[in-house]
C-alpha cells in the first residue's frame, strides 16, 4: 500500500487540499470550455461546470471561514501593491488580485451556466463570461511563472550572471 507519509503534517494536508482544489477547477473549467459547443457534449458541460461552481463556492466559504492561510482568502490592497513594486520584499501582493480575478471570472462563468439552463436569455452573457474566464486563466498561466521569479531568473542570464 502506498505510504501517505507527504500528509504528515498540517501544512502537507493543507497543501495537498488546495493541490487538489486547483485541479478540480483546472479540469473542470477545460472541460466545460471544451465542451462548450458541443450539443453532443452537453451533458458533460453541465457536469464539468456545475463542478467547477461547487468548488468555487466551496473555495469562498473556506476562505471566509478560515482564520489562517493558506485557506484564508487572499485580499487584494492597493498600498501593499504599490509597497511590494517599490520595495520588491515578502510575498507579492499581485497574487492576491490574481487569485480574486480568477475566482471571480471562473464564478461568473459557472453561475451564468447554471441560469443559462432555464433563462435562455443568459447564454449570450455565459458565453461573453467564459471567454472572459479562459483569458483570465491563459494570464493566469502566463503570470504566474513571471511573478514566481523568472523574471529574476530572465535578468540575470542576460547581465550574463548565474
Amino acid at each position: 500500500m502506498a505510504s501517505l507519509d507527504f500528509l504528515a503534517s498540517p501544512a502537507r494536508r493543507a497543501q495537498a487540499g488546495m493541490r487538489l482544489w486547483h485541479a478540480t477547477i483546472a479540469g473542470g473549467f477545460l472541460v466545460a470550455w471544451l465542451s462548450g459547443d458541443s450539443d453532443d457534449f452537453y451533458m458533460v458541460h453541465q457536469v464539468a461546470g456545475y463542478t467547477v461552481l461547487i468548488a468555487v463556492v466551496l473555495r469562498l466559504l473556506v476562505g471566509l471561514l478560515a482564520r489562517r492561510a493558506p485557506w484564508r482568502l487572499p485580499r487584494p490592497d492597493p498600498a501593499a501593491a504599490r509597497r511590494w513594486l517599490a520595495e520588491k520584499k515578502g510575498r507579492n501582493p499581485l497574487f492576491a488580485w490574481l487569485a480574486v480575478s480568477l475566482l471571480l471570472s471562473v464564478a461568473a462563468s459557472a453561475g451564468l451556466g447554471m441560469a443559462a439552463h432555464w433563462l435562455p436569455a443568459v447564454e449570450d452573457p455565459h458565453a461573453l463570461a467564459s471567454d472572459v474566464a479562459l483569458w483570465v486563466v491563459v494570464a493566469h498561466g502566463l503570470a504566474i511563472p513571471f511573478l514566481y521569479g523568472a523574471h529574476r531568473r530572465l535578468a540575470r542570464r542576460l547581465a550574463g550572471t548565474p
